[in-house]
């Protein structure tokens, strides 16, 4: 193609945000039993093959105890794609987030001055200067803590492509599949906003190129 035959316009329209995937479990717990089955299968590998009892258990069947769980794990996972946020959208949910959360910011803030405040006297500090300043860091750290939270929720759920998320299902994912899970989501949007393509073209795909002698490489 040549430069005048190139359409920048349309090569801008064409353009996709980035997108990352991730895959979240809906049954993480059943990883507990299949930790006390290894316990069990480590604890039966330490005893001499004399000593077991007749048809007692060797490790076989626990292992397809084990496998049967990862696979009903496996079966649990549910795949995520996530996008970015452009800086006015995310400065939006920002400002929303501190419009909305203003009265629970406040009274955060104001939970953290008194805890400060007591803190100070079981350390008998008393100088007036000290304590401000350390209810003033109790206090803005309690405020910011609020609303960043309250961010990175409505983030999420704003930047989720597939399956599409409310923001409430986003705070129950906060309760049922903890900090952990919900992290890898974090990671996929950073990723996402940061992080260049890496394309690697396969050597077959690509166009072969002369050289001067006319051989093709």
């Amino acid at each position: 193609m040549t430069t005048e035959e190139f359409n920048l316009d349309n090569w801008l329209d064409g353009i996709q945000r980035t997108e990352r995937s991730v895959t979240l479990y809906a049954r993480p717990d059943l990883l507990a039993d299949i930790d006390e089955l290894e316990a069990q299968q480590r604890q039966a590998a330490t005893i001499p093959e004399e000593d077991r009892a007749a048809g007692e258990s060797t490790g076989g069947k626990l292992q397809e105890k084990i496998d049967s769980l990862y696979i009903a794990l496996d079966a649990s996972k549910l795949v995520f794609r996530v996008s970015f946020l452009d800086d006015e959208e995310q400065n939006a949910i920002e400002s929303q987030v501190k419009t909305d959360l203003k009265a629970e910011a406040d009274k955060a803030a104001a939970d953290a001055r008194r805890e400060a405040r007591d803190k100070c006297k079981r350390l008998e500090i008393t100088t007036a200067n000290d304590i401000n300043t350390i209810a003033r860091q109790m206090a803005n750290a309690a405020a910011d803590k609020v609303i960043e939270r309250e961010v990175s929720v409505r983030t999420i759920a704003a930047a989720v492509v597939s399956p599409k998320l409310s923001v409430e299902q986003v705070r129950k994912l906060y309760t049922k599949v903890g900090d952990a899970q919900i992290s890898l989501l974090s990671m996929a949007y950073s990723r996402a906003s940061n992080e260049a393509p890496q394309v690697t073209v396969p050597k077959s795909l690509k166009p072969s190129q002369t050289d001067e002698t006319g051989t093709s490489s």
